[in-house]
């Protein structure tokens, strides 16, 4: 369960990534590698996919959380981490299903 919370809050920094890169200006100019820098559009297409697939991966966990709350056993993640990742959850919620 820690590793699959970690993993959770990992997606949800892609999430904010995503969220961060739909709001970037891209310039337009075509990518080159002639002053040396390379284009990162392998980076940033990874980090939409992780940043949307996290709503799915974050829906789960915190299924499983409620479920472990519900039957009254204690998860072994860190308190914090349940929290951020519950209130990624609702932004996701409210991002993807309202906004």
């Amino acid at each position: 369960m820690k590793f699959f919370s970690k993993i959770t809050f990992i997606c949800n920094l892609g999430f904010l990534v995503f969220i961060v890169l739909r709001f970037v200006d891209f310039t337009g100019k075509k990518p080159s590698t002639a002053n040396g820098i390379l284009p990162l559009s392998f980076i940033t297409g990874n980090l939409v996919i992780l940043g949307q697939f996290a709503i799915f991966l974050n829906l789960i966990f915190c299924l499983i959380i409620g479920v472990l709350f519900f039957l009254k056993k204690t998860p072994t993640v860190a308190s914090w981490l349940l929290i951020v990742n519950f209130l990624f959850l609702l932004t996701q919620l409210y991002y993807f299903l309202i906004y």
